[in-house]
């Protein structure tokens, strides 16, 4: 009896849970343009309701997820290049703001996040490191990868905003050319494209919201050990196993 009272207690902790998690995500997806003027103004908009760090959090999350596009363009072409002359190479093939754009690749999704999250009033920062299945010394130079953690209640919490990303989400991968995809950009910071354009099939993974330590270690490897927020760090060595 009890063990069955307990998995009933658990099933509404889930549905609450999963209700909570939808209205903050429908406040994220649903923004009346009149908020969408600059992002001081859209942050406290998204935040006005919320209290709580954790709230606040996720719906930033859930605003990047569900107006902001990934530039597989930018992606595909940068990995042209070796390792080594990516850094170089950067700068070359520009994707300007992304608050401008609503497009780019991990590294402005992560440090939109950052800015978002610091108008908030949230302390986050931007890790960076190598991310996917199948890194190895020889390859990893291919999974370079920026995600955030973020301080919800005084505790560190990590969160990957591009891996969050479920659904139609990436942009330019139809782009033949540099002088096309530098248009599109160039019509994005114009405001012509930005925020009008309909994202139906897309969804927010709940995965990459607070995810635990000894999850994200599965998946993602920091360059500095302590944003692992493990108590025993791993080495690279153990991650590419």
């Amino acid at each position: 009896m009890i063990k069955r009272l307990a998995w009933v207690f658990l099933g509404w902790v889930l549905m609450i849970s999963a209700v909570w998690a939808s209205a903050v995500d429908s406040r994220g997806r649903n923004v009346p343009v009149q908020y969408d003027t600059d992002m001081k103004t859209l942050v406290d908009y998204l935040v006005q309701p919320y209290t709580r760090d954790e709230d606040k959090a996720r719906v930033i999350l859930a605003w990047i997820v569900y107006h902001i596009d990934y530039d597989q363009y930018k992606l595909n072409t940068m990995m042209d290049y070796s390792p080594r002359m990516r850094a170089r190479k950067q700068n070359d093939i520009s994707t300007g703001d992304i608050w401008q754009t609503r497009i780019g690749v991990c590294d402005d999704i992560a440090e939109l996040y950052q800015r978002m999250a610091l108008m908030a009033g949230l302390d986050s920062v931007v890790i960076t490191g190598y991310a996917g299945n199948g890194v190895t010394d020889r390859n990893k130079g291919d999974f370079r990868h920026a995600w955030n953690a973020v301080k919800i209640d005084g505790t560190w919490e990590l969160v990957d905003p591009t891996w969050a990303m479920q659904g139609d989400y990436r942009e330019g991968g139809n782009i033949v050319s540099k002088r096309q995809h530098a248009r599109e950009i160039e019509r994005r910071e114009s405001g012509l494209t930005n925020v009008k354009k309909k994202r139906n099939n897309r969804q927010l993974d709940d995965r990459w919201f607070m995810t635990k330590p000894q999850e994200m270690i599965k998946t993602h490897f920091p360059d500095d050990a302590k944003w692992q927020l493990l108590a025993r760090p791993r080495s690279f060595a153990s991650f590419i196993r």
